[in-house]
């Protein structure tokens, strides 16, 4: 449970020694786990019913690795070598994160469906010599390599085929000194790069957040968790994702995966195939399956823990969830990629926050000014890991501006502690709000300004009833000369962005915006104003 400081102002998670030192290198710890039970299945793919052993893992991650070296002298110690990988789960994914742990060389997992926009930001920074994706984004992952990439790079397809392509089958080949491979040795475990994650993007363009080896591996405490079969949903790029992955190598669990898009009667169909017995998703996702007529009546006896991580878990959604499972239960998740988890209530829940503070981790809650509050004030939140992340790739400005004079994470997150120690959160200190991922109001609002005829814009996010996720809703002032529609700005803003990006709340056309003394849009008030319209209306 949570621990106050009154005399400091600081909420503390219990002190618990992690599982592993976070001195030895995340590829020496997952080879050394992946020697346990050598015949337990870890990985199942869903879509095609392949099944490989903790053993199989481990050799095809070997074989990978001495190949990557052999082919491209792949070896760690050269602070420039990044691979990118932006692809879907598959059979060989896991092994290749291994084997680049174990080689010491990091990895920037890109979303497979980015924007070439966006993965052409990301791949300008790391410069990645060596790519791996699949044959569905192929395309894609090759025009933004080719319009990022200063020199030579090499594509290998992890899943799928197209002609002329390498395919990762050709690093699965046998070396025929398997036996004598050993991890790469790391130094200085802090500031070695495990991997690097793209931040949200709720202020333009995605960061890439850069995740040391200490920091993988000093996350896990003892053992709470067993032989669980575990469903993961979604790509690596989300740390979630990765962690489930984590939890099975870990915890001697199995990974079910798939590569089909989300719908509430896939989930529904592996949940019940697989017997599965923990998840986690977001706040969309889950209400989507305890709300789907099959949810009532589909066995989910295995299924004991459903954990679904987002800013703000409503409690219609948790009550929806728990309803359906007759064993299990559901429980809130508040991390951020640069910290991990921050606070959970699977312990015990208490109605309207979302628990209390995680091991080895500190919360403070500060004023506009930077002074400490305490119980029972709220303002934005203020971060401390035992293992702080290794800055932000290539920005040194933005790692400058992320911590406080002391070394304390700006979360640009709002809340308070109640008198029990329970975390209530708030409204988000930034603009960013959430739609199944997050959405920048500043980058749809660069676009739509490009559209003739529009004046001022700003976008805000329409909650839907549950809470669970907000609607991308385009609020604009049209020039007196042109009077665009707005199918026609919504048609151009859908051409250029993700799918969770599109203008689903609409757009909604004023005669003015409210603005600050310094000509800022007030989007509070725009958002407010908004919704007392859909309020008359209705």
């Amino acid at each position: 449970m949570t621990s106050y400081d009154a005399e400091r102002r600081v909420w503390s998670g219990p002190r618990v020694e992690p599982l592993f030192d976070p001195g030895r290198s995340a590829g020496d710890v997952v080879m050394e786990l992946l020697r346990r039970d050598p015949e337990k299945p870890v990985l199942i793919d869903a879509d095609s019913g392949q099944v490989l052993s903790r053993e199989e893992v481990r050799l095809r991650a070997v074989r990978i690795a001495q190949n990557l070296s052999a082919k491209f002298g792949l070896l760690g110690g050269n602070a420039d070598e990044i691979v990118t990988i932006a692809a879907l789960g598959s059979e060989n994914l896991i092994p290749l994160t291994v084997a680049l742990q174990c080689l010491a060389v990091p990895y920037n997992a890109l979303y497979p469906h980015y924007t070439e926009g966006e993965m052409v930001h990301m791949m300008k920074q790391t410069q990645s010599r060596l790519i791996f994706c699949d044959g569905l984004n192929y395309p894609l992952v090759m025009e933004a390599a080719k319009k990022s990439i200063n020199g030579n790079f090499v594509i290998f397809l992890l899943h799928g085929s197209v002609e002329g392509v390498r395919s990762v089958a050709e690093l699965l080949e046998g070396t025929g000194v398997e036996d004598e491979f050993e991890p790469v040795k790391v130094e200085d475990t802090t500031k070695a790069i495990w991997c690097i994650l793209c931040s949200s993007g709720t202020t333009g363009q995605p960061k890439g957040i850069c995740l040391s080896h200490a920091n993988r591996t000093s996350v896990f405490v003892s053992e709470i968790f067993s032989n669980l079969t575990i469903l993961a949903l979604g790509s690596i790029h989300w740390v979630s994702v990765a962690y489930s992955y984590d939890l099975a190598l870990i915890y001697s669990g199995v990974v079910v995966f798939t590569r089909k898009p989300f719908s509430a009667d896939l989930v529904l169909d592996l949940l019940e195939k697989y017997r599965i017995n923990a998840l986690n998703c977001q706040p969309l996702y889950a209400n989507a399956v305890a709300q789907h007529p099959r949810a009532k009546t589909a066995d989910l006896s295995s299924l004991k823990l459903w954990g679904i991580g987002g800013y703000f878990v409503s409690d219609s959604v948790r009550d929806a969830v728990d309803a359906i499972l007759p064993h299990g239960k559901s429980y809130t998740i508040y991390a951020s990629t640069e910290c991990g988890l921050i606070a959970s209530d699977l312990l015990r829940r208490k109605r309207g926050a979302v628990g209390t503070v995680f091991p080895s981790m500190q919360i403070r809650i500060v004023d506009d000014d930077g002074v400490s509050l305490g119980v029972g004030e709220s303002g934005e939140l203020l971060l401390r890991r035992a293992i702080p992340f290794a800055g932000y790739f290539k920005n040194e400005e933005a790692t400058r501006a992320a911590f406080d004079e002391d070394g304390w994470f700006r979360s640009g997150d709002t809340g308070y502690f109640d008198k029990d120690g329970f975390l209530h959160l708030g409204d988000r200190k930034s603009e960013g709000f959430k739609y199944i991922d997050h959405v920048p109001p500043t980058f749809l609002e660069e676009i739509i300004a490009q559209v003739d005829g529009v004046e001022q814009v700003c976008v805000i996010g329409l909650p839907l009833e549950d809470k669970s996720g907000e609607l991308p809703t385009a609020v604009v002032v049209r020039s007196e000369e042109h009077q665009v529609s707005g199918e026609t700005i919504a048609d151009y803003v859908a051409s250029r962005v993700r799918d969770h990006m599109k203008l689903r709340g609409g757009v909604h056309f004023v005669n003015d915006l409210p603005l600050t003394s310094k000509g800022n849009v007030k989007r509070k008030e725009v958002k407010r104003m908004i919704l007392d319209k859909c309020e008359e209306l209705n």
